[in-house]
């Protein structure tokens, strides 16, 4: 079964690819060698080897938590928490490698811990019919916050109201902004049906300004009362906050060229999840803003070409 499953990962590999397509794969080839170049550099010095470190154990946290295999894995595996744990050290193995070359034994340890601690987390994303006065608030063509907050209500709230009420804290805001920014990823992974981009009933332009518009107004709402508090006790830091929303605004802005660009009606797009995922990268690593506002541009003239096959009547 084992070499089953290898074979299964390997196909799933390969489909990825060629989805992605060739001239892409060079581009994400040089990409992915300056990041992993930014990565040796990072890992070499504390305490930048625990931030590097924390995000690693995140992202591999959020894969865990989404992954649509484990009743299969559990199925017909009896040491199935082993194969996710060496999966797991598989895609941290760079990390793992820069950390034992720098000889950053702490942040190693504690990356393996998590890695082991994760494998034992029986998280499961179900689906939840709420329909809160809150989420009425939304307006109904920004369906991909109503599906994402019907999945992480209490995620936002928890750490809405913590972040709020420890504003007194100068890295409380700062992180809870980071967290905030970053769910909104897991909103735009699938393309909706064509019918509901037709209900618009917009030009391609003044569609994706729509989406874009939306998505900027309904971040700011989220983030400004946090912002307004930490610059109450911690005005001489102004910029921490600000810079930070800035960076999330390009981001998301990003994620929604990126999905339009590869749209694809009722699936998720590899080469989508594959920038998606650079994207990600950016918020944790700035130096890569310039080439996110690059992409973007590039992504928006594919993003009309994509969307004129279905929006044509409407330019």
């Amino acid at each position: 079964m084992i070499e089953a499953l290898v074979k299964i990962r390997l196909k799933q590999f390969y489909r990825g690819l060629i989805g992605i397509g060739l001239i892409r794969i060079i581009f994400l080839i040089g990409l992915l060698a300056f990041i992993v170049f930014l990565l040796f550099i990072e890992t070499s010095k504390y305490p930048d080897s625990f931030y590097v470190t924390s995000i690693t154990a995140l992202i591999i946290l959020m894969v865990h938590t989404k992954r649509q295999d484990k009743s299969f894995l559990k199925t017909n595996f009896d040491n199935y928490k082993l194969i996710c744990f060496v999966e797991y050290l598989i895609l941290a193995s760079t990390i793992i490698a820069f950390l034992i070359f720098h000889s950053q034994w702490i942040p190693l340890l504690a990356l393996l811990s998590a890695l082991y601690l994760i494998i034992h987390l029986n998280l499961k994303t179900r689906q939840r019919n709420l329909n809160t006065k809150l989420q009425q608030l939304i307006p109904s063509e920004c369906f991909e916050w109503k599906g994402g907050i019907r999945q992480t209500l209490f995620i936002f709230i928890t750490l809405w109201v913590i972040g709020l009420f420890t504003s007194f804290s100068i890295g409380s805001v700062p992180i809870v902004l980071f967290i905030l920014g970053i769910i909104p990823f897991s909103f735009y992974e699938k393309g909706e049906p064509y019918q509901m981009i037709l209900a618009y009933e917009m030009g391609t332009n003044q569609f994706l300004f729509h989406k874009i518009k939306m998505q900027i107004s309904l971040f700011s709402i989220l983030t400004m009362p946090l912002i307004a508090a930490f610059l109450v006790f911690h005005h001489e830091m102004w910029y921490i906050p600000i810079i930070e929303y800035f960076i999330f605004i390009s981001l998301h802005i990003y994620l929604i060229l990126t999905k339009y660009a590869f749209y694809e009606p009722n699936s998720k797009s590899p080469p989508a999840q594959v920038f998606g995922a650079i994207g990600a990268f950016s918020g944790i690593i700035p130096v890569f803003l310039p080439v996110i506002w690059l992409l973007s541009i590039r992504f928006f003239f594919k993003s009309k070409e994509n969307l004129n096959f279905y929006l044509n009547d409407y330019n």
